[in-house]
């Protein structure tokens, strides 16, 4: 009975905020919510696959980052979030970088050494233009901010507010534990299909695993085409479905 109340204090706050933010969307015309979401974004650390074939072979379907859920455990908040694969890949395989979409596309802001980026490194980006730059591609027909993000709960989004000020950038916060909210989660899902999908390709054709240079350049052709872009604005419109879910679970996960 403690664990179970020690659960409900955690989890009944969290779906609270859940159920406010997806009311919130909800409750936006179509019209006004396409203006509002200007740039869903997100971190995301992308795996290249090992050198070893048994390490090759689980990489390309997938078994070395999917965690199987029993039935009744999609809708708990500690099962939700950032997952911890992330961390265990080594550097030397790790592509870390941040990118968003919209209604119209999507665009990747940059890409950085360290598999957390940190606020000197997000500022400089900023202080540069790549995260305005990358609003824009996104926005053919808008070109002047004041510019709205859709983001999570990073804290080195917080640092990082004298940088979004200059850049006329304001961010729109998911609650907490809560990627199904966040529209570019989705897009992460196909960017990584797609990208095994070419490992796969050359492990088939006896191809040797490329380099981290040549992966990045793989990155960016597949995150311009247009496969892409229609993927990404899909996730984009769908962000009223999932919300519309989220008001009628009372807060719980959406699955849509």
């Amino acid at each position: 009975m403690l664990r179970i109340a020690i659960e409900l204090r955690f989890e009944l706050p969290t779906r609270k905020e859940r159920r406010a933010f997806a009311q919130q969307v909800v409750g936006l015309p179509k019209k006004a919510l396409r203006a509002r979401l200007q740039f869903a974004m997100d971190g995301v650390v992308l795996r290249m696959p090992p050198r070893d074939h048994t390490g090759r072979w689980n990489h390309v379907f997938g078994a070395e980052d999917h965690m199987w859920r029993k039935p009744g455990e999609a809708a708990q908040p500690e099962l939700s979030g950032e997952a911890p694969y992330a961390h265990q890949v080594p550097a030397a395989r790790a592509v870390p970088l941040w990118g968003g979409l919209s209604e119209g596309g999507f665009a990747i802001v940059f890409f950085h050494p360290r598999k957390k980026t940190n606020s000197v490194e997000w500022s400089r980006a900023v202080h540069a233009g790549k995260l305005v730059a990358a609003i824009r591609s996104v926005n053919r027909h808008r070109r002047r901010g004041p510019w709205e993000v859709l983001c999570d709960n990073e804290s080195f989004l917080n640092k990082s507010a004298p940088a979004h000020e200059r850049a006329s950038v304001t961010l729109w916060r998911v609650p907490p534990r809560s990627p199904d909210l966040n529209p570019v989660e989705k897009y992460w899902s196909w960017l990584r299909r797609k990208l095994r999908s070419l490992d796969l390709k050359d492990m088939i054709a006896g191809r040797p695993v490329i380099g981290k240079t040549a992966y990045i350049r793989r990155v960016r052709a597949v995150c311009k085409s247009r496969q892409s872009q229609r993927v990404a604005g899909a996730c984009a419109r769908g962000m009223r479905k999932v919300c519309e879910e989220g008001v009628r679970k009372k807060g719980a996960r959406a699955r849509s």
